[in-house]
C-alpha cells in the first residue's frame, strides 16, 4: 500500500466520557508515596486474572487479554504498586480448534474479532532461569511460553494439551521429587463444568502432560469433599509450593459476589483440604476474585487481584497476606484473627515507592506502537505505518460498520475511572471515508467525519444508528474525551444469570452481608460526544449514552478509519497524536 504525504489541513473532533456512579474515584498512588501509604486499586485499568512473580528485587505481573492482540501483556514493578508495560508474551493469538455443544471440531481463527475467546487467565513463574507463562484457551486447550527477559522476545506458543474448556492452568516444579505438574479449572459455557479442579503430571520441559488426571476438588461429589455449602464455581488455579504443602489458591463463588479459597495437600494430587482464606465482609469490596500470592524479598507476603468493576473492567488491588501458625496463607486484614481476611483499603508500601506510570499517551514518533496498544483481532501489516510523527490510518473496506466487529481499530484501555483523551487528526480526502474516535465494547459508541454529497460532515452513531450530524467549515477539528465520576455497576451488562448463579448471590449477600454493595449496582458510565472547529470551544453531539463493556474485557478507547466501497483508491488518515489526562 502507498502512503502519501499529508496535503491539506488538520481537522479536529470532540468527544467527552462522563463517569457517574455512587462510588469513590481513584486518586492517583503519587499523590500519597510521599508518606509511603497506597491506595487500592493500584490500577485501574482493566489487567483481569492477574499473576505476578518475583525475580531478585524485580516484579512482573501478567493478566488475560482475550481476543485483544498483542496479548499476555507483561508488567514490571519494584514495589508491587506502581507497574509500567515493558512488553507482550504473544504478538499473534494462535488458531484454535475447537468442539463444544455437540458441534463438530472446527478451525477458529483469530483474523477477526472473536469476542471473548482467546487468553484466559494465564500464570507466570520462573524456572530453570527461564519466565514461563502458562495460559488457557477455552477453545483448543493449554499453550505455554518461555523467555530469559521478559521485556524482549518471548518463545512461539506450544500446544502442551488439546483441551475443550480447560481455562486457568498453573504450573509447578517440585525440585525435591524433580517432578512437575499442572493444575487446571473448567469453562461451564464450553464442558457444562465450573466446580472442579484437575491435577495433571507434567513433564519438565512443560511441553506435555502425562498419564492421566486426579481431580482434587469436586464441589458435586459432598461425600469426598465435604465443603461449605455453595462452594461452586470453583476456579482461577494458582499452583505453590511452601515447606512441604502444597497449595493451590482458587476464587469461588463466581466474579461479582466471590471470595478466595485455598487447597493444601503434602502430595501434589492430593487429597486436599480446603479452606477459605478471603472474602469481602462488610467492606463493600465485590470479589475479591482471582490473583497471584507472592513473597517480597523482605519476607514479607502479598497478594495481587482483581475486583471487577463493570464497565471499566477488572481492576487491580493489592491485599497484605500472611500465614497461620497451622500453615495456611489469609489474605487481607483478619481483625477477628479466625483465618479469612477482608480487602483493605489502604495499606503501607511492600517496599519505598517507586513511581511508574502505564502508558497512555502516544506522540507516533516512535517507530513501533507503544505498548499500550491493542487490536481485536491478528493484526495485518497493511493496518497502520507510522510516519512522519503520525499514526497513518489506511481506510481498509468494512462491510459491516458496527466497530465492535471490525478487526481494524486501534484500542486501548480506559485508564481510570477520571480522565481525558486528546487526538488530533488529518487527511486529504475524506470522500468514501469514514474517521474518527470510538467508545468501544459490546456496543459501538462513536464520532467521526465523512463526506456526503461533497460536504465534510460529522456525526455520532451508536452503532449503525446515526443520531446527529452537523456540516463543519473551517481547517482544524479536535478530538477529545473527558470522563468524570465513580464506581461503575459491575452486574449493569452481565448475561442473564443462570439459576445457579441467582442462588448464589442470593446466598452471598444473606451469608456475608455485603450492605454496601448497592453501591456499586446504581452506578453507571455516561458518555456525550463534542466537536470543535478551533480546538477550544466545543460544542455537544447528540445524547447522552451509556458505555458499554466488551465480552469479559472493560470499555476501551479506539481510532478507527474505514470505507464501504471497494472500488474506490484506499484513501487514509493521519492520527497526529493522543494525550490522556488522568485526573
Amino acid at each position: 500500500m502507498k502512503y502519501h504525504q499529508l496535503l491539506s489541513p488538520h481537522f479536529i473532533l470532540l468527544i467527552m466520557i462522563l463517569f457517574s456512579s455512587c462510588g469513590k474515584a481513584s486518586k492517583k498512588q503519587d499523590i500519597i508515596t510521599a508518606n509511603q501509604v497506597y491506595e487500592n486499586p493500584i490500577v485501574t485499568a482493566d489487567f483481569s486474572d492477574p499473576d505476578v512473580i518475583r525475580v531478585g528485587k524485580d516484579y512482573y505481573m501478567t493478566a488475560s487479554s482475550f481476543n485483544m492482540v498483542p496479548g499476555l501483556p507483561i508488567l514490571h514493578s519494584k514495589d508491587l504498586v506502581n507497574w509500567k508495560l515493558i512488553g507482550h508474551g504473544i504478538q499473534k493469538l494462535p488458531d484454535a480448534l475447537f468442539e463444544y455443544k455437540n458441534r463438530s471440531k472446527d478451525q477458529l481463527d483469530y483474523n477477526l474479532p472473536r469476542l471473548g475467546k482467546g487468553v484466559y487467565a494465564p500464570a507466570i513463574r520462573y524456572h530453570d532461569g527461564y519466565f514461563w507463562i502458562f495460559w488457557g484457551d477455552p477453545d483448543a486447550g493449554v499453550y505455554q511460553v518461555k523467555t530469559k527477559n521478559p521485556a524482549g522476545e518471548w518463545s512461539k506458543p506450544v500446544l502442551v494439551k488439546e483441551a475443550s474448556g480447560w481455562i486457568d492452568p498453573s504450573p509447578i516444579w517440585d525440585e525435591q521429587t524433580g517432578k512437575a505438574y499442572l493444575a487446571h479449572a473448567h469453562a461451564a459455557s464450553r464442558r457444562g463444568i465450573n466446580e472442579r479442579i484437575d491435577v495433571w503430571e507434567m513433564n519438565r520441559e512443560g511441553t506435555k502432560l502425562i498419564g492421566e488426571p486426579v481431580t482434587v476438588f469436586d464441589a458435586k461429589d459432598s461425600k469426598k469433599f465435604p465443603t461449605r455449602k455453595h462452594q461452586s464455581i470453583i476456579e482461577g488455579t494458582k499452583f505453590m509450593k511452601r515447606g512441604e504443602w502444597f497449595y493451590i489458591l482458587c476464587p469461588a463463588g463466581g466474579v461479582e459476589f466471590g471470595w478466595q479459597t485455598a487447597l493444601r495437600s503434602k502430595a501434589p494430587k492430593g487429597p486436599y483440604e480446603i479452606r477459605t482464606i478471603c472474602e469481602p465482609g462488610d467492606t463493600g469490596i465485590n470479589g475479591p476474585h482471582q490473583g497471584g500470592l507472592v513473597e517480597s524479598h523482605t519476607g514479607k507476603w502479598w497478594f495481587v487481584h482483581f475486583q471487577s468493576v463493570g464497565t471499566l473492567g477488572r481492576i487491580v488491588r493489592l491485599e497484605p497476606a500472611h500465614w497461620t501458625n497451622s500453615g495456611w496463607p489469609v489474605i487481607g486484614n483478619d481483625t477477628d484473627n479466625d483465618g479469612i481476611g477482608n480487602p483493605v483499603k489502604t495499606h503501607t508500601y511492600p517496599h519505598p515507592a517507586v513511581p511508574f506510570e502505564l502508558q497512555t499517551s502516544d506522540d507516533f514518533s516512535s517507530e513501533i506502537l507503544g505498548l499500550q496498544w491493542q487490536w481485536p483481532a491478528n493484526p495485518q501489516k497493511n493496518w497502520y505505518k507510522l510516519e512522519n510523527g503520525n499514526l497513518v490510518l489506511p481506510a481498509l473496506f468494512s462491510a459491516n460498520q458496527e466497530l465492535e466487529s471490525v478487526p481494524q481499530v486501534l484500542t486501548q484501555m480506559f485508564p481510570d475511572f477520571n480522565f481525558s483523551a486528546t487526538t488530533k487528526m488529518s487527511t486529504s480526502d475524506y470522500s468514501g471515508i469514514r474517521a474518527g474516535l470510538t467508545s468501544l465494547g459490546r456496543k459501538s459508541f462513536d464520532i467521526g467525519i465523512e463526506e456526503i454529497k461533497g460536504i465534510k460532515t460529522v456525526s455520532v452513531r451508536f452503532g449503525l444508528q446515526k443520531l446527529s450530524s452537523t456540516t463543519v467549515s473551517g481547517t482544524d477539528f479536535w478530538l477529545r474525551l473527558d470522563t468524570k465520576g465513580k464506581l461503575p455497576a459491575p452486574l449493569k451488562y452481565r448475561a442473564r444469570l443462570s439459576k445457579e448463579e441467582k442462588e448464589i448471590r442470593k446466598a452471598t449477600l444473606q451469608d456475608y452481608q455485603l450492605k454496601s454493595l448497592d453501591r456499586y449496582s446504581n452506578g453507571i458510565i455516561h458518555g456525550q460526544f463534542s466537536f470543535s472547529t478551533n480546538g477550544k470551544d466545543f460544542t455537544k453531539l447528540g445524547p447522552e449514552f451509556e458505555v458499554r463493556a466488551g465480552a469479559w474485557i472493560g470499555a476501551r478507547i479506539g481510532l478507527y478509519c474505514v470505507q464501504k466501497d471497494t472500488d474506490k483508491p484506499i484513501g487514509f488518515i493521519n492520527f497526529d497524536q493522543i494525550t490522556f489526562d488522568i485526573k
